[in-house]
């Protein structure tokens, strides 16, 4: 009497086994692919917010090294001084305003940072002395600032949170310029900029 031949294939258990080891893998690989999606995702997004930071302190550096020691009249009449830091705000004239379409203006400008929210800003007026009426031109520099402080420093090592000095005695004017960011993702920067003090 002769054997019957073994059926080829696998049976249902060894089935089940596989689909289950298939499943597992995918899983693992899914979930990999999903993290390396979101790390690509915040690596990009610290890369933009990182350009940014670089777009604002660059034109911040360009302003301060185009500074000059030039007084302008508010809106009401009111001499400002050249330079002005109180609370947060940083005020001065700049040289070097770009004007391509040669319209009847200075080349000078005046220019303020502040922090208005979360955004540091930068104003600037059309016009150096300012008219009754006039408003300033606002744009965004950054988002996403928590602190936004100025020092300026002398050559005396002496450091002023405010300028024009209020109740110092001080003769001597700032050379340098500190400036702390501090950002929500990034946390605290500092930079030093050198500034000018070039007559009109």
């Amino acid at each position: 009497m002769s054997k019957r031949p073994s059926a080829d294939g696998f049976t249902l258990f060894e089935v089940l086994v596989a689909v289950s080891i298939f499943a597992l893998i995918a899983a693992m690989t899914m979930t990999n692919l999903i993290q390396v999606s979101k790390t690509g995702e915040q690596v990009s997004a610290a890369q933009r917010q990182l350009a940014d930071i670089q777009f604002a302190l660059g034109y911040l550096a360009k302003d301060l090294t185009q500074r000059i020691d030039r007084k302008v009249r508010d809106q009401y009449g009111d001499e400002q001084p050249e330079l002005l830091v109180d609370d947060g705000r940083l005020v001065f004239t700049r040289n070097g305003w770009s004007n391509l379409l040669q319209q009847p203006r200075s080349n000078l400008q005046r220019v303020e940072y502040l922090l208005v929210d979360t955004s540091l800003r930068r104003k600037y007026w059309p016009q150096l002395d300012q008219g009754f009426e006039e408003q300033a031109l606002e744009q965004e520099l950054l988002s996403g600032v928590e602190e936004f402080s100025v020092v300026l420093l002398t050559r005396g090592e002496e450091t002023l949170r405010n300028w024009p000095p209020v109740g110092s005695s001080t003769q001597q004017q700032p050379v340098a310029l500190e400036l702390t960011l501090e950002l929500e993702d990034f946390g605290v920067i500092r930079r030093v900029f050198e500034i000018s003090n070039v007559q009109a």
